[in-house]
């Protein structure tokens, strides 16, 4: 009997999940547990922003309110117009911007033409140096921390944003991804640019360029992120306050105003060094899409 009631169960629930009302309802039920997911995800972040809000007398109260009643602006006003404590985030905040701006274009100077020959020029040894490159994105970056320090030492660049621009320039992830979205460019193009008298240079600019921008733009915006949240190596090579970069100066804000119970402040801060972040991802996410999803696919379209 028990037996017969389980193959039952079993029949009528194969049934139910061939039937039309499964397949109505399961893109309901994918919808609700995505919203979930995205409310769990995003509550953190709303929470920040909520304290960032309220005065400091009741931001840390609980239980918590979501909603900043009062609401008040001092809290910018104090990270913004007035540093005190010796905490200077907008002179910071120009720091990491010029420092990721040279960055992100050094890194595209380099590794455009650089992917470009592993692409299309042929000689000696070519693969084999590409795909060793390639292997050190399986090293950890501490590995490589103590001989470009010592580097960096012997030509007196720590303590200089030097230190900040040059090691990061050059990456083996931006020459993978560019590369292979050059494979996929078609020659035809390049070689009737070549007999309308153009040289590799020109090709490069005019024809390849073009067509890999989404790629571009993925390996810009992730160099920058990548930048602008490092927080290890600008602790070690840097110790003049006068040239922090923001992630050093938002730690600095935390030490001053954490222990004072100015949660506000501190959020605030925090608030700050991501809006850059999200307003690029805001105005290049297409392109961001397009470029992680079509790497070594074959395609530019």
């Amino acid at each position: 009997m028990a037996r017969t009631g389980l193959g039952r169960i079993r029949t009528g629930l194969a049934e139910f999940s061939t039937s039309n009302q499964w397949r109505r309802l399961r893109p309901v039920l994918f919808s609700i547990v995505v919203i979930l997911f995205g409310l769990i995800w995003f509550a953190p972040i709303f929470w920040i922003i909520s304290i960032s809000f309220k005065p400091n007398s009741v931001a840390a109260l609980y239980p918590v309110t979501w909603i900043p009643r009062p609401f008040t602006l001092e809290n910018y006003e104090t990270i913004l117009l007035h540093p005190t404590r010796g905490v200077d985030i907008v002179r910071s905040f120009g720091i990491s911007a010029f420092v990721c701006s040279a960055v992100v274009a050094g890194v595209l100077l380099l590794s455009t033409p650089a992917a470009y020959a592993f692409a299309r020029l042929k000689f000696r040894g070519r693969d084999t140096i590409f795909w060793l490159m390639v292997a050190t994105l399986a090293l950890p970056v501490q590995m490589f921390i103590v001989p470009v320090y010592v580097i960096l030492d012997r030509v007196d660049w720590v303590n200089t944003l030097k230190a900040l621009i040059f090691p990061p320039l050059g990456p083996a992830f931006a020459l993978f991804v560019l590369r292979q979205f050059m494979l996929a460019v078609s020659t035809e193009t390049e070689e009737a640019a070549r007999l309308d008298g153009c040289n590799r240079l020109q090709v490069l600019w005019y024809v390849v360029v073009p067509q890999i921008r989404p790629a571009l733009v993925s390996v810009g915006l992730i160099t920058f992120l990548n930048t602008w949240n490092d927080f290890l190596w600008p602790l070690i090579v840097i110790y003049d306050r006068d040239i922090y970069p923001l992630t050093l100066a938002l730690n600095d804000v935390r030490s001053a105003y954490h222990f004072t119970f100015e949660a506000g402040t501190v959020m605030a801060s925090y608030v700050v060094a991501v809006i850059p972040v999200v307003v690029l991802f805001y105005f290049a996410k297409n392109h961001l899409i397009r470029g992680i999803s079509l790497t070594g696919t074959g395609s530019t379209m």
